[in-house]
C-alpha cells in the first residue's frame, strides 16, 4: 500500500509540477508576446530564446524568433528560415505578409515590401483600423524610400571606423575643431549597459582617429537624455541635466588629464523654461531648441519648442511651438540650427519620410518672418531606419549623424559625410556582336558604400546617362528590367575634377565584346 502511495503521490507531485512549468511558460510566452506586438524585438527576442531552451516547439516559438532576429539585429540578413514558413504561416498567422513586408523594407527591397503589405490589406481575415493605417504608411515609406534611393542627393557617407563604433550604441557625436576632437556618447561598458558616457577621440588624419577614451568627470546618461552640443565660438561642452525640471550644464576645454573640466551649471534662470533633454543651443547662447513630449508617456507625440533669452532682464521666454511647417502630427526630434540661424535641420517620423526618422532641413524667409516646408535631405544621409543627431561642421559642407541602417557594426552608429563633386557620364551597352543591348538598366555602385547607386535606364539604342561622383570607384552592374538577373558585371574608376560642363564617355560591353 505505502508503495502505491509513494507511486500515485509521484505522479501528483509530477502533475503539480507539470502545470507550475506550463503555467511559467505560458507568463514568459504572454510576456514575450506583449513585447513583440509593442516591437520591442530585442526584448522579445531574448524572452522567446529562454522560452525555446525550456520547449522548443511552444506554440510558434521559433517563428517569432526569426521575425524579431530580421527586425533587431542589424547584421543578421538571412530572409531563408523566415521565409520557408509562408506555406504554412500565411495560413495560420494573418500577420504574416504584414511581416514579410517589414522585414522586406529593411533589407531595401522596396517593390517586394508593397507587394507584400498590399497581400497583407487584402486579406479577408479582420484586421483593426489601426494596423491597416500602419500597413498603409509602410507602403509610402517604401515608395518614397525608392525614389530617394534611385535618385541619390549629392553627398558621400563614410562609416567610422571599429572601435569608435562598436556592437552598442554611439549618439550625439559633435566635431570641436579647435582641437580636431571627436566627442559622443556610448553606453559601450559592459558592467553599467544602461549608462551612456562620454568619449573622445583626435583625428590622426586622412580617416583614422585614436583609440577613444571616457571623459570621466563630465558625468553619465541615460539613453533618453544622451545628448551634448559644443559651441564653437567658445568651445563649451553643454549637456542636459533633470535637476530642477531641466537644466544644462557646461565643461570647458582645460589643460587636465580628461581635457575637459567638471560642469557647470549654465544659468539658473533657464528651468523655468521645462527644457527637454534633446536641446540644441545656438552660438550666442542666447536661443534654445528643443524637442519636447507633448503626448503621454506610453504615446509619446515630440514637438520642436524654442526659447528666447532677454539681453536686458536675462529671463528666458515661454517655450513656444517652434512653427507649424515644422511640428507634424508624429515626432520631430534632435534639431540643428545653421550659424547664421536660416537653416533648420531636424529628425523627423512624419512629413514625406522614407521610413523611420529621417533628417530635414527647413530654409527660414526673413521677409514673410516664415520657414518653408520641411525638405527631406534624401538618399545617403536618410535610410528607411532612423537617422539621428545631424550636425554640420564649421565648414557647413560636411557633418556627423548616427543611424541604426543596414550594414551597421552596432546598435546606433556614427556616420561621417560630405558634399561631393559630380561628373556627367553616358556611353552605350553593346553585346558581342556590337548590337545595342536594350530592355535593362545600368548601376554604378560606390565600392565603398554598395547600398549607394546611380542608375540609368537603358534606351532603344543602347545609350544611357546619369550624374555620378567625380572621384570614385565603382562596380557597374547592368540588369535585365524588372528582374534580378545580372547580364554584366565590371569594376570602374573615375577621378576627376567634376562639374556640370564635365562628361566622361564610358561604352560597355556584353559577354566578351572589345573593351
Amino acid at each position: 500500500m505505502r508503495k502505491v502511495i509513494r507511486i500515485v503521490f509521484a505522479m501528483c507531485a509530477i502533475i503539480v509540477c507539470s502545470d507550475l512549468m506550463g503555467q511559467r511558460i505560458f507568463k514568459m510566452f504572454s510576456d514575450a508576446e506583449e513585447a513583440f506586438y509593442d516591437e520591442k524585438f530585442a526584448e522579445a527576442l531574448t524572452q522567446y530564446q529562454e522560452i525555446q531552451e525550456i520547449d522548443s516547439a511552444y506554440e510558434d516559438i521559433q517563428y517569432k524568433i526569426e521575425i524579431c532576429k530580421l527586425l533587431s539585429i542589424t547584421q543578421y540578413e538571412n530572409m531563408q528560415p523566415f521565409n520557408d514558413y509562408e506555406e504554412i504561416m500565411s495560413r495560420r498567422d494573418k500577420f504574416y505578409y504584414y511581416w514579410k513586408g517589414r522585414i522586406q523594407m529593411k533589407e531595401y527591397e522596396f517593390e517586394e515590401a508593397v507587394e507584400s503589405l498590399k497581400k497583407f490589406i487584402k486579406l479577408p481575415a479582420k484586421k483593426s483600423d489601426i494596423i491597416l493605417e500602419e500597413a498603409r504608411r509602410w507602403i509610402n515609406w517604401a515608395n518614397n524610400a525608392k525614389e530617394f534611393m534611385d535618385n541619390p542627393n549629392y553627398y558621400e557617407i563614410h562609416l567610422l571606423e571599429q572601435g569608435i563604433n562598436t556592437k552598442n550604441a554611439e549618439l550625439s557625436p559633435v566635431y570641436f575643431a579647435e582641437n580636431e576632437e571627436l566627442l559622443f556618447l556610448s553606453n559601450r561598458d559592459e558592467t553599467k549597459p544602461d549608462q551612456f558616457q562620454i568619449y573622445h577621440t583626435k583625428h590622426k588624419g586622412d580617416r583614422s582617429w585614436t583609440d577613444p577614451t571616457v571623459i570621466y568627470n563630465v558625468g553619465v546618461f541615460e539613453r533618453d537624455n544622451a545628448n551634448i552640443e559644443v559651441v564653437d565660438e567658445d568651445g563649451r561642452l553643454f549637456q542636459f541635466r533633470t535637476d530642477k525640471g531641466g537644466d544644462l550644464f557646461y565643461s570647458e576645454p582645460t589643460d587636465s588629464k580628461t581635457g575637459w573640466s567638471s560642469p557647470k551649471e549654465f544659468d539658473s534662470k533657464i528651468s523655468s523654461t521645462h527644457l527637454s533633454s534633446h536641446f540644441f543651443i545656438n552660438e550666442h547662447e542666447d536661443r534654445i531648441i528643443f524637442a519636447k513630449n507633448v503626448g503621454t508617456k506610453n504615446e509619446p507625440n515630440l514637438d520642436l519648442f524654442e526659447s528666447y533669452k532677454d539681453p536686458t532682464k536675462g529671463n528666458w521666454s515661454k517655450p513656444a511651438l517652434f512653427a507649424t511647417t515644422i511640428n507634424s502630427e508624429y515626432n520631430e526630434d534632435s534639431p540643428y540650427l545653421s550659424p547664421d540661424e536660416k537653416t533648420l535641420y531636424f529628425a523627423s517620423d512624419g512629413h514625406e519620410t522614407m521610413g523611420g526618422y529621417d533628417i530635414f532641413k527647413s530654409e527660414y524667409d526673413s521677409a514673410t518672418l516664415s520657414w518653408s516646408e520641411p525638405e527631406n535631405l534624401g538618399f545617403p544621409i536618410n535610410s528607411p531606419d532612423d537617422e539621428i543627431h545631424f550636425k554640420l561642421n564649421h565648414d557647413q559642407m560636411s557633418g556627423y549623424f548616427t543611424s541604426n541602417r543596414l550594414h551597421t557594426i552596432g546598435d546606433y552608429d556614427i556616420f561621417f559625410f560630405w558634399e561631393i563633386h559630380t561628373v556627367k557620364i553616358k556611353g552605350r551597352i553593346l553585346d558581342e556582336e556590337g548590337k545595342p543591348v536594350t530592355n535593362a538598366r545600368i548601376f554604378f555602385r560606390p565600392v565603398e558604400y554598395t547600398d549607394m547607386y546611380f542608375f540609368s535606364a537603358i534606351s532603344d539604342d543602347g545609350s544611357y546617362e546619369m550624374v555620378i561622383n567625380a572621384d570614385d570607384v565603382y562596380e557597374v552592374e547592368i540588369k535585365i528590367d524588372d528582374s534580378k538577373e545580372i547580364l554584366h558585371l565590371e569594376d570602374f574608376e573615375i577621378h576627376a575634377t567634376g562639374g556640370v560642363n564635365t562628361t566622361y564617355i564610358k561604352d560597355f560591353f556584353i559577354g566578351g565584346g572589345p573593351n
